[in-house]
């Protein structure tokens, strides 16, 4: 099985862009994360740089696929955070990691950055934000639907750098990615936008990761408001029969107006 990667960061309507992504190829197994830097704490451009570095650092780590890598690399990430925070700028954020290979995939989160993983034109997993909103949804008080819009959406309640943030809720799913099959981490200021049911549709009309990200963008732009936040996603699509060019993924802070 052939994997095709692709990656997009944008800095919104915001002169900074404290997101960071990274696409990696390590064994035969693709380590892809997103993470978005807390800027109401200041430093948010570092904190998400340092939690990437610090995962891509453990690469060979990872490759096992196993929870305790998975919660190692990411209490390493965290430590590498909090290294870097000072008494004036205490920078935080968040992360959603996606390990996928031949035999299986693993999920991790802090935050609100999302892991999508959809198989058949369906949902199979869509990890929960760690917010004040999803904990109304838990409690009944609105629908999934309306985390987009509820007004405490963007208050999180855990992220690398803060208490808890070495605790990432993580999910093994041990059948492979079918031709088809595809993962997707975001940033909230790209789910924020772009509905489930679109990303769907979009994947359904892509013969590439490439272009299923590029589908999905124009919706962002088009909805935004004018200082919308950064926004960034990374793409893994299990080749379609049909064979299409392979696009690697790098792990940068390339901008896309």
């Amino acid at each position: 099985m052939r994997f095709d990667l692709a990656g997009y960061i944008s800095p919104g309507g915001r002169e900074e862009n404290e997101d960071a992504t990274l696409l990696k190829r390590s064994g035969g197994v693709v380590i892809a994360a997103v993470a978005d830097g807390l800027g109401g704490h200041g430093g948010g451009k570092i904190a998400s740089e340092a939690a990437l570095r610090s995962i891509e650092a453990d690469a060979e780590r990872l490759r096992s696929l196993g929870e305790p890598s998975i919660r190692e690399a990411c209490a390493r990430a965290n430590e590498a955070v909090l290294a870097a925070q000072t008494a004036q700028v205490r920078m935080k954020t968040t992360l959603a990691l996606a390990l996928v290979s031949e035999r299986a995939l693993a999920f991790a989160h802090v935050g609100d950055s999302r892991a999508y993983c959809f198989r058949q034109d369906r949902i199979e997993y869509q990890s929960a934000d760690h917010s004040v909103s999803q904990l109304a949804v838990l409690a009944g008080e609105i629908g999934p639907e309306q985390i987009r819009f509820h007004e405490d959406r963007n208050k999180v309640l855990r992220a690398l750098g803060g208490a808890g943030g070495a605790n990432p809720d993580i999910r093994l799913i041990p059948e492979p990615l079918a031709p088809g099959d595809a993962v997707l981490l975001c940033t909230d200021g790209f789910w924020e936008y772009v509905t489930e049911r679109e990303m769907l549709r979009a994947l359904g009309l892509a013969k590439s990761a490439e272009e299923w990200l590029r589908r999905m963008t124009p919706l962002i732009r088009r909805r935004a408001k004018k200082g919308n936040d950064n926004n960034s996603a990374v793409a893994v699509l299990a080749e379609k029969p049909a064979k299409q060019p392979l696009w690697r993924g790098v792990y940068d802070r390339k901008q896309e107006d």
